[in-house]
């Protein structure tokens, strides 16, 4: 059984992770193949929306830490003039991970939904941090745990904390590493909604399954480089970039298809086109 599932269906590929008995802990093997899913939901036309969540009680308790010390990879290949930042028992398999893959659910076209189920840990929070759009379930944690093992906010979670949330709130949830709920996170604004645990998987489902049909995929690509890239742009930068993508958008079948479904009162049947 693989350690991550793909599902597509109505437009919505959905990607578990599938470690239940380890809480969904993150090896080389399960962040190789989940990028590479995130990979194929992003080539794949018929997958509109992507939703992230993890099997059994948890979302994802972070890396696994029984990798760290078993001396079972061998040695990490480093520059002469660096300095490695890791002993030699964390092996060639883990290396390209601690920088390679998860800009992935920023660059990939399609938006992206964590469905957070239960703990979400250190690169299990920061998993989520990367998806444009966060639901939680009643039994959802969160924990920003890097203070406490002696490293800085890993995978870039320092910039996307300050982003989602401002600088303070993100100051005290990085200086802390303390546990936090989904009450909280929502009060934060880290976290779109709190739902029951049972009806958090059809609510995101559903969330995604409108997404996926109404919305236009060029549009949505659009919308999502746009949202990411706002607080580095200027505000003239940014209105000519939009008008120069309303011109492009104008011109496709997906702009003209929108408004013959209105007219004829209808589900549009977008094509990305």
């Amino acid at each position: 059984m693989s350690d991550i599932r793909y599902d597509l269906a109505d437009g919505v590929a959905t990607i578990t992770l599938n470690r239940p008995d380890k809480l969904n802990a993150l090896t080389p093997q399960m962040l190789s193949d989940f990028f590479a899913a995130v990979a194929k939901a992003g080539a794949d036309p018929d997958a509109k929306v992507i939703v992230v969540t993890g099997a059994g009680r948890s979302f994802c308790a972070g890396l696994d830490l029984s990798i760290i010390g078993t001396g079972a990879g061998g040695r990490v290949e480093t520059h002469p003039e660096d300095s490695p930042q890791w002993g030699d028992d964390v092996g060639p398999a883990l290396a390209p991970y601690y920088s390679g893959g998860w800009p992935a659910l920023i660059t990939c076209r399609k938006p992206t939904i964590a469905a957070v189920n239960g703990p979400a840990f250190g690169w299990g929070f920061i998993l989520s941090l990367h998806c444009d759009i966060r639901f939680a379930g009643t039994s959802a944690l969160f924990n920003a745990t890097f203070a406490r093992i002696g490293v800085p906010g890993e995978k870039g979670s320092a910039w996307l904390l300050t982003r989602h949330i401002g600088q303070a709130k993100a100051m005290d949830l990085l200086y802390t590493a303390r546990r936090f709920d989904g009450a909280e996170a929502k009060s934060l604004g880290l976290v779109n909604d709190v739902l029951a645990d049972e009806a958090l998987l059809p609510h995101v489902m559903d969330y995604a399954r409108n997404i996926a049909t109404f919305s236009a995929p060029r549009s949505l690509a659009a919308m999502k480089a746009q949202v990411w890239t706002a607080l580095d742009e200027d505000y003239t930068t940014a209105f000519a970039a939009a008008d120069l993508e309303q011109d492009k958008a104008t011109q496709t079948e997906d702009f003209r298809e929108a408004f013959t479904s209105y007219r004829e009162k209808r589900a549009p049947r977008y094509t990305g086109r």
